[in-house]
């Protein structure tokens, strides 16, 4: 299974008395006070599977990656989220700490997708999101290296450790524009490939019309 291929998203309102918002604020008490793994519901279409990432999407702020650990039934559901109404029936993945937060401008230029709207899972990521998907890969080989335990999301306050970081942020999203225009660049000649097949194919078949013709002269 490529696990980089689909991304189970869940969206984080902004109003503190929204179910998200209520039971993401919870989830931060559980695993910094209580030292309880990290967890949610899945999508009313139970898509998530073990392996794959899972993202909290702040919209207009950040996306929050984590791993998903495992795939539970919905009796595992926690009984706070009783009250949201109509998801009795969703598994419950269990999650790593957080790998990356992703902020807003990186986020578009990855192409990611922008719905406010409860969780799901995406598409193949390879069709139509393929940077997204590549940082997913950098993520994985990063992260989950046996040699590399580290996570990605630290915090430092050493003002030349954050020069450094913010030079190596400008560096690769220099890198995504890159990758993005180049994707765009092979889509338009992919285009131009298919407008003179038609071309050709136009052009073969007024030839064998002035032959016909021809023949009847």
């Amino acid at each position: 299974m490529d696990c980089c291929k689909h991304l189970t998203i869940t969206p984080i309102s902004r109003d503190i008395k929204s179910a998200s918002n209520i039971d993401y604020n919870e989830q931060l008490v559980r695993v910094k006070t209580n030292e309880l793994n990290w967890c949610w519901d899945d999508s009313r279409f139970n898509k998530a599977k073990e392996g794959e990432y899972f993202a909290f999407y702040f919209h207009g702020i950040r996306v929050i990656i984590h791993k998903i650990k495992s795939v539970k039934p919905p009796s595992c559901r926690l009984s706070s989220w009783s009250k949201n109404v109509g998801q009795g029936d969703r598994n419950v993945v269990e999650l790593s700490e957080p790998l990356k937060e992703i902020g807003w401008t990186e986020w578009q230029l990855l192409n990611g997708p922008e719905s406010k709207m409860g969780t799901y899972t995406t598409d193949d990521l390879t069709c139509d999101r393929y940077l997204l998907y590549q940082m997913l890969l950098n993520i994985e080989k990063n992260t989950y290296n046996p040699k590399n335990k580290k996570l990605v999301i630290e915090e430092d306050n050493d003002e030349e450790n954050l020069e450094e970081e913010e030079e190596n942020l400008l560096k690769r999203l220099s890198k995504i524009k890159n990758l993005k225009k180049i994707k765009t660049l092979e889509q338009l000649k992919n285009k131009i490939l298919e407008n003179i097949k038609e071309l050709n194919e136009q052009i073969l078949q007024i030839d064998e019309e002035i032959i016909s013709i021809k023949k009847i002269i």
